[in-house]
């Protein structure tokens, strides 16, 4: 008996076969290809989500069929990264490509809605980018249309032919959306589906995706979460002071609190857990700017991380401001540019490699700053995605941001965060937290070295760096109206 849990990352879809205990059965990837080009078009072709989903998936189960024929799928759930936004006809043919969450070509829409809402609405979230591609569809595009869905959504949809909208909390439709916000912009309520919170069973699966899997039609499909919320529960960053860093293209420190910040540069969204709020900030480009770099330097991130731990250290340190493309919190600025600074000629290869790791981990160091100088308790990081499995990085990150650092044995945490949705809806469990807290196994701990003033120097050299670029005219803002 197992839960199937997928995740749809912006490079690749992952799923796994998760015992009821936590224990990994079955994991599998395919990878998914996307369009960056000038002028911020970030799109991708969701069609093939669902068939690198149904391929993943069904890898999945065979690897954990092949150790016990015995084991059998009781529910699926399906995470993903939002918001990338996908419009589709009534059967759910793609009517051109997802935009992704990095896409930020929907300013105009964005500067209305933020107008609407008394809030700063980010041109790539979700409404604006229903928006833009509404009102650039011609009269037959518009008939045709029939839903507007995030990711994992629409692979929900693709398994189940139900059609839902995930909402943790009432407090997220600002930043998905809401009838008010709707109307505003002249834009028809019926293209929204309806909301399904997590752990609501949506549907049940449909004979072609189970027989594409390998298993039986009519397993239930639980509406999960987005891809940052199904982290931090699968990371069992359920109790106030743990945060779960969330690695990938880009990266966040979510750290769970009683309460939101009352520093608007940070993001303060309910946690997935009732009454308790997840409070992050972050570096955009954390992931995708050690690729970068890579790419430059004609070697892969592993050899990159390689080169940056062998890096000599000394008075005249390299340093990196990460912010590839622009920033959200805390910075709120799409105008933020990378930058090295510090450079000498002692300096090689080596060190602009150890300054890249440094300068992603002092980005994610800035948010825990603002959130201790707010009174927010943050004494445990748990790490998740690939970069969880780089003992330097975790190291490092130990280091600097000068709390634990603890690594689950399934490091893409989303896929546990399914899981936990699935024991909530089948009553496994009588709480999310309940589930997270059972099913995150812990591998491995890194603490902070005992030496600390050579980051607390960089630190200052990185927040230094940072003001120095500080454009005079810039007006500061938050990302919502009144910040608690």
């Amino acid at each position: 008996m197992a839960y199937l849990a997928f995740d749809i990352g912006s490079s690749s879809v992952k799923a796994a076969l998760i015992a009821e205990d936590g224990k990994l059965l079955g994991i599998a990837r395919r990878p998914l290809a996307s369009l960056k080009t000038p002028g911020g078009i970030h799109e991708s072709d969701a069609s093939t989500w669902v068939e690198a989903s149904l391929v993943a998936g069904a890898e999945a189960i065979a690897q954990a069929k092949a150790a016990s024929p015995a084991h059998r799928v009781r529910a699926l759930s399906v995470s993903g990264n939002g918001p990338t936004l996908v419009a589709v006809d009534v059967s759910g043919k793609p009517l051109g490509p997802a935009l992704s969450w990095l896409d930020r070509r929907a300013v105009s829409e964005a500067a209305e809605l933020s107008s609407i809402a008394g809030m700063v609405i980010d041109p790539t979230f979700y409404l604006p980018k229903a928006c833009r591609l509404w009102r650039q569809a011609d009269e037959d595009e518009r008939t045709k249309l029939r839903w507007f869905f995030s990711c994992p959504e629409y692979v929900a949809f693709a398994l189940s032919g139900e059609a839902c909208t995930y909402l943790p909390d009432s407090g997220y439709e600002p930043y998905i959306w809401n009838e008010r916000f709707i109307a505003a912009l002249g834009l028809p309520k019926d293209r929204f589906p309806p909301f399904a919170v997590p752990g609501a069973i949506i549907g049940s699966l449909v004979p072609e995706a189970a027989s594409r899997l390998g298993i039986e039609a009519g397993a239930p499909i639980v509406a999960g979460f987005p891809d940052f919320l199904a982290a931090v529960v699968g990371s069992a960053a359920v109790t106030p002071g743990a945060a779960c860093d969330r690695t990938g293209s880009s990266e966040a420190l979510n750290i769970c609190s009683t309460r939101p910040s009352r520093d608007g540069r940070l993001f303060s969204l309910p946690h997935a857990v009732p009454r308790l709020w997840n409070v992050s900030g972050g570096v955009s480009s954390s992931g995708a700017g050690l690729e970068w770099l890579a790419s430059i330097l004609r070697t892969d991130v592993r050899g990159l991380l390689a080169e940056a731990k062998a890096a000599r250290r000394g008075v005249s340190e390299a340093g990196f401001l990460p912010y590839l493309s622009g920033e959200r919190a805390p910075l709120w600025d799409a105008s933020r540019r990378g930058v090295f600074f510090g450079l000498s000629m002692e300096q090689g290869r080596s060190e602009l490699c150890r300054a890249a790791c440094e300068g992603m981990c002092y980005g994610l160091r800035l948010a825990s700053e603002l959130a201790l100088a707010d009174g927010l308790p943050f004494n445990l990081a748990r790490s998740s995605g690939r970069a969880a499995g780089e003992d330097f990085l975790c190291g490092l990150k130990a280091d600097i941001l000068r709390v634990p650092v603890e690594v689950p044995e399934i490091l893409d945490c989303e896929l546990l965060g399914d899981a936990a949705a699935i024991a909530l809806a089948l009553g496994d469990v009588s709480s999310l937290a309940e589930a997270a807290l059972s099913l995150v196994r812990i591998a491995r701990r890194f603490e902070p070295g005992e030496e600390k003033s050579e980051f607390e120097e960089g630190f200052a050299s990185y927040k230094a760096a940072l003001n120095a670029l500080e454009r005079p005219d810039r007006e500061r803002v938050s990302h919502r109206k009144n910040p608690a």
